[in-house]
């Protein structure tokens, strides 16, 4: 957890927040701040701290994608994967170059596109997926594409797709060589590749429609990163046993929690008065909730709760107890029970450590104001957690300077109490 603690808010602030807003606005705000401080955690993370949900999707996706198109190789876990990726580097060039080019043209950059085709609108009518053959398989040979997608009524294939993921500018009119002269080759297959690749393309007149994905260092980016990841044995490869499987049934994996607080109300009412874009106030609400993010070990046995809007993302919420207060003040005890019905929350309480970075939250069912009464408050954690290390460093410094002489075991029992604290402290790994 960050050390984001927020002032204290003063009468005006709360007569101001009274005048400007009601009952409709704290939906829309809670609404907002939910949606925009998932997409913040699920797209970026907090770096160095949490990866972000999307990613942690993305690594076991690639994974599994590519154990379904080479099933003799170990990229089931993560000692296999990085057993065979350390051979391959350690042989020659060659080996080494299609050792990266099968992490990121096999693996990484068809899940990229699939994963950013599911998320499109268009998915409502149509699904993009894997190309199979007529056995349901996603094999490495599949003749020439990669990736189909289907009318959801009809059934029928609307587009087929060739991804090309290259590494290098020097290789562009090499791929566009393959491509075409590809025996499978017709002029309907949309070509996919990065932005260098599809203007060379469309600068030879390439008939074939086509579609820019990021860019040749994104990719060269991409790579490395998987690269550096399988090498330290962190690659992901498997979300959950059946075990876990069979709790989710019943609730939701969670990777974060984010605080919505005060600062981030504020936000809000600038936005209403013309004072900021929507889109400004998506992003200054995003990083706020970050900023206040509460992830690993911390998140064992918290009572959070998640808009009906996004259950199922990965992501769950606190209120700072500013916040809460300043609501209460401003519209009478009770309203934030009101707008976690308004928003169909429910409470989420984290209950199952899985592998040390996923947790299942058991979902509840619940009206607002028994959601509200046992959502935890980010603000009292902070400050109970940093009062509890001042008053431990206090007394370390008076025992040192002699104002504290250990005469009995009751006091050097009180010193192994406090080491005990401050080792469970340490071990939860807080981000102070």
């Amino acid at each position: 957890m960050s050390n984001h603690i927020e002032k204290e808010i003063s009468q005006e602030d709360i007569s101001y927040i009274e005048k400007h807003l009601n009952r409709n606005d704290l939906k829309e705000f809670l609404d907002i701040a939910s949606v925009a401080g998932a997409h913040e955690m699920v797209t970026r993370g907090i770096p160095g701290v949490y990866e972000g949900t999307h990613q942690f999707i993305r690594d076991i996706e690639t994974a599994q994608l590519l154990q379904e198109k080479f099933p003799n190789m170990p990229y089931s876990s993560p000692e296999g994967f990085k057993e065979w990726l350390t051979d391959r580097l350690s042989g020659s060039t060659n080996s080494q170059a299609n050792a990266l080019s099968r992490l990121q043209g096999d693996g990484a950059g068809e899940v990229d596109f699939v994963r950013e085709m599911q998320g499109n609108l268009r998915s409502l009518f149509t699904k993009t997926d894997f190309a199979k053959d007529a056995s349901g398989n996603v094999t490495s040979n599949y003749p020439g594409i990669d990736a189909v997608e289907i009318n959801r009524f009809t059934g029928k294939v609307i587009n087929e797709y060739q991804i090309k993921t290259l590494r290098s500018e020097d290789s562009i009119n090499k791929v566009l060589e393959k491509f075409t002269s590809n025996s499978h080759y017709n002029e309907n297959i949309t070509l996919v590749g990065p932005k260098e690749l599809i203007e060379e393309a469309q600068k030879q007149g390439l008939p074939n429609p086509v579609k820019v994905m990021g860019t040749v260092k994104e990719n060269s980016d991409s790579v490395n990163a998987l690269n550096d990841k399988i090498q330290s044995g962190q690659m992901t490869t498997e979300l959950s046993t059946k075990a876990v499987v069979d709790k989710v049934a019943g609730g939701v994996v969670i990777g974060a929690a984010i605080s919505i607080g005060i600062s981030s109300l504020f936000n809000f009412i600038a936005y209403k008065k013309g004072e900021i874009s929507k889109p400004e106030l998506i992003s200054r609400i995003g990083k706020d909730g970050v900023k206040g993010a509460i992830t690993g070990g911390a998140l064992a046995g918290l009572s959070l709760f998640v808009p009906g809007g996004i259950i199922g993302i990965g992501i769950g919420f606190v209120v700072g107890s500013v916040l809460r207060r300043a609501l209460d003040d401003a519209f009478g005890e009770g309203i934030f029970a009101d707008i976690l019905d308004l928003t169909n929350s429910v409470q989420a309480n984290v209950k199952l450590l899985h592998k040390g970075s996923i947790y299942i939250a058991e979902l509840v069912e619940a009206d607002g104001k028994q959601v509200a009464r046992t959502v935890t408050t980010v603000q009292d954690l902070t400050t109970e957690r940093i009062n509890t290390l001042k008053r431990l460093q206090d007394y370390e410094e008076r025992f040192q300077a002699g104002q504290d002489i250990v005469k009995n075991e009751s006091v050097q029992s009180r010193l192994n109490q406090l080491d005990n604290i401050r080792a469970r402290l340490e071990n939860e790994k807080w981000e102070m």
